[in-house]
């Protein structure tokens, strides 16, 4: 897959500039409270009804996978990803 931002440019990017804008460094130290974050967002969502309760459920199941992966270091982190985001997106 080619880098989220990579449409915007007709060349690649120099190697030194790539590495000095990723956020991989902060994006592994920031998931696990990214996450927690994004599972109370959904809870407010399902509260006020802006989402269904089964879609709540289902959302909640994913997010929590996601994390239990995270914690026992099964989610592979590959350099070429600049940013967590699109590493998870490769892998579906």
């Amino acid at each position: 897959m080619d880098k989220l931002w990579g449409g915007r440019f007709k060349k690649s990017i120099n190697k030194e500039m790539e590495k000095f804008i990723s956020s991989l460094s902060f994006d592994k130290k920031l998931v696990k409270y990214d996450l927690l974050g994004s599972i109370a967002h959904v809870q407010m969502l399902g509260k006020c009804k802006i989402i269904t309760q089964v879609e709540k459920n289902k959302i909640i199941e994913g997010l929590t996978q996601i994390l239990k992966e995270i914690e026992e270091n099964k989610v592979k982190i590959i350099t070429k990803d600049s940013i967590f985001y699109s590493c998870r997106h490769n892998e579906f």
